[in-house]
């Protein structure tokens, strides 16, 4: 949301980012005003230990890739509802903060994630309307997240409880627009009162290698693992990163490899034509590659949409299958399964990438479609006549 808060920013508007602690620093890092609410909870840690709670529970879990296939229905059940526990804890440690901000500032416009369960709640106090805002292809459970689509008589007790506790009452559709960036043929979903927005890349701030500015002698190859997931995240077969990497390194092609600084050591010694650089800005690089291979994120594949280039993924857990399958059916990327990566498979993905012109065609039509797409400055016009 970091270009749409900006464009609001550059229309006039005063513009705040209410969040936890934990996001006060990446708030500011793009030159954004952040306001802390709540106390520190490990929201993602949380949701990420559901796999081990219901595998200590039942016997049965999710594969290191996050495959549910093989588990039974009623332990299903029991992990969906540990991984959706942790959002209704989060709405409750940011409730009280951010109904006293809502209260002192008196926001004319609330913009939130439709996972944000807290969001309503101090629109509702606010008296202001709520506009959700996508990350781009739509899950299908995302419709089961109170406030954006799921029937209020069906809410945890203790959100519907908080929402009492301040005067707010439940509603299935708490939003009256939401934000769609990117492609429409990338939607999988029915999006509620969409505002279509073309999709602008913001993947942080950093310094930029004098050697990524020039125009590449060889093709040029991004390879990127660095967004919730790190080295860390490893199945049986080791982690596909490294496999990547030695799939890559038999190409006649420079490799450059963005990740975290605390994954660059476990990265070990580096073919020759294979450079990792640490926190590189996505949008500095992809311009100037052949081809992107990842992990499927949201924010690394659309940028490579946005520059239109064609992208091996490797999803590494059911979410990322779903922007890794929408992908594919566009033509613009090939998809190989990560749990283990097969390399004969990656390599003849990537052998197919650089050499054919089908997946580039795609590529570039997916990012004529985006560019054709409402700029955010419109985007700010629709909201404002709306509400």
């Amino acid at each position: 949301m970091v270009q749409l808060a900006w464009a609001f920013r550059a229309a006039g508007h005063e513009v705040y980012v209410a969040g936890p602690p934990s996001t006060v620093a990446d708030v500011a890092g793009a030159g954004l005003t952040a306001v802390p609410v709540g106390t520190p909870y490990d929201l993602m840690g949380s949701i990420a230990a559901a796999g081990d709670i219901v595998r200590r529970e039942t016997g049965e879990g999710p594969s290191p890739s996050g495959d549910i296939s093989q588990m039974s229905p009623e332990s299903f059940r029991r992990f969906a509802e540990l991984r959706f526990s942790p959002h209704v804890t989060m709405a409750e440690t940011m409730a009280e903060d951010l109904v006293a901000f809502v209260r002192a500032w008196k926001p004319d416009l609330v913009v939130t994630d439709p996972i944000t369960m807290v969001a309503p709640l101090a629109a509702g106090v606010a008296g202001a309307p709520l506009v959700h805002h996508l990350w781009g292809p739509q899950p299908p459970t995302l419709s089961q997240f109170p406030g954006y689509g799921r029937d209020p008589a069906t809410w945890p007790a203790d959100l519907a409880g908080l929402f009492e506790r301040f005067g707010v009452t439940p509603r299935a559709q708490h939003g009256v627009a939401t934000v769609d960036p990117g492609p429409a043929s990338l939607q999988p979903a029915e999006v509620p009162n969409r505002i279509p927005a073309r999709y602008q890349p913001f993947n942080g701030s950093g310094s930029v290698p004098q050697a990524i500015l020039a125009a590449p002698e060889k093709p040029r190859v991004c390879l990127s693992w660095v967004t919730a997931n790190t080295m860390t995240d490893a199945g049986p077969g080791g982690h596909p990163l490294r496999t990547l990497i030695e799939a890559l390194s038999g190409f006649d092609v420079e490799t450059v490899v963005a990740v975290r600084s605390g994954d660059r050591d476990r990265l070990g010694t580096l073919p020759a034509n294979v450079r990792a650089i640490v926190d590189l800005p996505l949008s500095f690089v992809m311009p100037t590659c052949s081809a992107a291979v990842n992990h499927g994120g949201t924010g690394t594949a659309l940028t490579a949409v946005y520059y239109g280039v064609p992208q091996l993924v490797v999803p590494y857990n059911p979410g990322l299958g779903l922007n890794a399958g929408v992908l594919a059916k566009s033509g613009a990327a090939i998809t190989v399964a990560a749990d283990p990566v097969d390399p004969a498979e990656v390599t003849a993905a990537i052998e197919q990438l650089l050499s054919g012109t089908d997946h580039r065609k795609a590529a570039e039509d997916l990012r004529a479609e985006n560019l054709a797409l409402p700029a955010l400055d419109d985007v700010v016009t629709t909201i404002e006549e709306m509400v």
